[in-house]
Formats: C-alpha cells, structure tokens, sequence
C-alpha cells in the first residue's frame, strides 16, 4: 500500500511538472526554420533617429534653476522648449508616473520625474 502511494505522488508530480513546463510539452516538437536573411539595398543606410522633443539646442542652469518641485508639466516645457524625450512611464493607483530627459550641447541634461505631470524630481549634468 505504501509503495502504491509513492508511486502515486510520483505519477503525480510528473503530471503536474508537464502541464506547467512549457519545454516538457515541446519536447518532440521542431524550431521552424530561421527567416531568410534581408535582400541588400543599395538606399543609404537611415539616419539615426532624433528624440522627440528632446533636442534643445541649449540649456542653462538659470532655466534649470527656475524648475520648482511640484510645478506642472506645460510650465516645464515652456521654460525647456518642448516636451523632452519620455524615458519611462508607468501608472498605477490612480497615479501616473513617467520620466523625461532634455538633451542639450556638450552632453548637459536635465532629467525630470513627474508624477500626475507634476514635479517630483529634478536632476542635471553638466550645465553651467
């Protein structure tokens, strides 16, 4: 009867680790072949993509520095000139969250963190 038991559980485990193994179930199954490799082109190669909004041309610390937390978006884009390249965003609670980057000269940013297109934070690199 014992035996008849263990045998049982191990039936049983086997069972339940092939319905939740995705590899188990694919085990006979074969990969479909690779797609075949893109034809040449001879178009020029695509210019690297510019972020939305996230090229200013310059910033400063005087504009950083008029940056308030708590302040709305719209006030952010008009001191910045747009809206800045959104970096991540998420929502959850009733509470949307998102980050935003502006590029300017000489590697200088400004990362701002928003939550309900309010500022909870601001950061910079390298202006002056």
């Amino acid at each position: 009867m014992k035996n008849l038991l263990n045998l049982s559980a191990v039936v049983l485990l086997f069972l339940v680790m092939g319905c939740g193994c995705p590899q188990f179930r694919n085990l006979g199954k074969k990969d479909p072949p690779p797609p075949p490799p893109p034809a040449p082109s001879n178009a020029p190669p695509p210019a690297a993509p510019t972020p939305r909004g996230g090229q200013t041309s310059a910033l400063t610390m005087a504009q950083y520095n008029q940056l308030k937390i708590g302040m709305k978006r719209s006030e952010v884009e008009r001191i910045l000139g747009g809206p800045g390249e959104e970096i991540s965003s998420t929502s959850g609670g009733g509470v949307n969250f998102s980050v935003n980057k502006w590029s300017g000269e000489s590697y200088t940013s400004v990362i701002i963190s928003f939550r309900d297109d309010k500022i909870m934070s601001k950061s910079q690199v390298g202006l002056k």
